[in-house]
């Protein structure tokens, strides 16, 4: 049955990926349109088929556990995740990846891969759970059950110390350790995942520096090509007069669709290179600053084509009162100018700018705090008119004409998504113009990750005039 589900599964993905290549076709030929009509019925036939058979597994393993007597169940609203504390959670690993292993058990396993991990901080280890619980109240970074399942298999698969052992080998000879891996008739001779404790992905790696837009956004993590979200302008209430009709309040809803864009870094260097130095040792923490730079600058600025969607180009502007001046009461006019629903106690309103802008609004507190009734002096507090102010390198620091250097807003309602796993290939032949060898080898790491507002009325930013 394990050998028939993984067929389907794999049958399954073919024609996913063949149906959304004919949906992205402007004007299909008369042969693709047929296909498109036959391809439906298929794929409904195989996912009826593969979730029965998925479905009469998890029957078949959930009798297995319920006659060993070796799980503790910790209730936890609305269900039960199984603790397998006393148990090796790498076991069965076969059944974990053919998905024949009970939801619950799979994220209880991986809890305790978690929970036992030396490589990761406390606070990490927090983020990493949540997750794996999926959506609480007060939660931020919460995810779909279906996704919290993809986290805890992922966990599962990159995560044992034999996986983090043969990575760190294939990081110090990837072309021996493909060679030996090849032999060995593995699935990993490839490349590989970045162990999950490593995957700024799974990890929120970039707390602490001037990229602050995974600590105050709304993150979500997805196992599919794209994530959906629902929005709503709520409900109109109305005076209603006694024996009058009332009219109709329904709201109406939007769809958020944020789709992750891929994102790459290519590392090379001679053989003589990469075999006297340390390199290899260094490369987990070179991409993780080559992702963090990157994303920084999509999430203030990204135009959204290709690449996330910036939180500046998604906001409303707000000019500034002088020409090419940005004075002390351009900060209270972008205040002002938010709604009151993005300023409320429920929002996760902050301030961003470069650190320029931001020295330069301290600079306007020459009293002792006359002008914003705290003192701005020594860098305390760090916070403008009640709400937190955050550094972003790629912001603009100037004040000239047109620039955008100050933004105010709702950071809930700015979406980041990320697409589980990161990958890296390792190229041992480089080839120059000509296509001979180079003399060098070289390293490619590719994510993705999606970025947008939910509403442009959530954010202001100060454009000079």
């Amino acid at each position: 049955m394990s050998t028939k589900l993984e067929t389907l599964a794999s049958e399954l993905e073919t024609l996913r990926s063949e149906i959304l290549d004919l949906e992205q076709v402007e004007t299909p030929t008369d042969e693709q349109l047929a296909r498109m009509e036959s391809i439906i019925p298929e794929w409904d036939t195989k996912k009826a088929d593969h979730d029965r058979l998925a479905e009469r597994a998890q029957k078949i393993e959930a009798v297995r556990s319920a006659s060993l007597h070796e799980y503790n169940r910790e209730a936890t609203a609305p269900e039960v995740i199984i603790n397998r504390a006393n148990k090796d959670p790498f076991a069965e690993m076969d059944r974990v990846r053919a998905g024949l292993i009970d939801p619950k058990e799979l994220r209880g396993r991986a809890m305790d891969v978690v929970e036992q991990s030396e490589r990761m901080e406390d606070d990490a280890k927090q983020h990493v759970v949540r997750m794996l619980e999926g959506k609480r109240e007060g939660a931020r970074h919460s995810l779909s059950k279906k996704t919290a399942d993809a986290v805890a298999r992922h966990i599962l698969e990159t995560g044992s110390e034999d996986y983090h052992e043969s990575f760190e080998r294939y990081l110090e000879d990837p072309q021996g350790y493909s060679a030996r891996a090849a032999l060995s008739l593995t699935s990993a001779n490839g490349g590989y995942l970045v162990p999950f404790t490593l995957d700024p992905t799974i990890i929120l790696t970039n707390a602490g520096s001037a990229n602050p837009f995974r600590q105050i956004s709304n993150v979500k993590t997805t196992a599919t090509n794209d994530w959906n979200g629902v929005t709503s302008a709520g409900v109109n209430a109305g005076w209603l007069a006694e024996g009058t009709e009332d009219s109709d309040h329904s709201p109406t809803f939007g769809n958020l669709k944020i789709t992750p864009q891929k994102a790459s870094a290519w590392l090379y260097g001679s053989y003589e290179v990469l075999e006297d130095s340390d390199f290899s040792v260094q490369l987990p923490d070179l991409l993780a600053d080559a992702k963090d730079r990157l994303e920084e600058a999509a999430f203030a600025t990204g135009t959204g084509s290709g690449q996330p969607k910036g939180v500046v180009p998604a906001a409303t502007t707000v000019a500034s009162a002088a020409v090419a001046t940005y004075a002390v009461g351009d900060v209270y006019n972008t205040q002002a100018a938010l709604p009151a629903r993005f300023r409320g106690p429920r929002s996760s309103l902050a301030w961003l700018a470069n650190q320029a802008i931001i020295n330069k609004t301290r600079q306007f507190d020459t009293a002792g705090g006359s002008s914003f009734w705290a003192n701005l002096g020594m860098g305390q507090p760090e916070e403008l008119l009640g709400a937190p102010i955050y550094e972003s390198t790629t912001m603009v620091g100037t004040t000239s004409t047109g620039s955008k250097n100050l933004l105010l807003g709702d950071f809930s309602q700015y979406y980041i998504v990320d697409r589980i796993g990161m990958s890296v290939l390792y190229e041992p032949l480089v080839k120059g113009a000509n296509q001979r060898p180079t003399g060098q080898a070289g390293w490619f790491a590719f994510w993705r990750v999606g970025a947008d507002a939910s509403t442009t009325n959530a954010f202001r930013v100060l454009t000079i005039a």
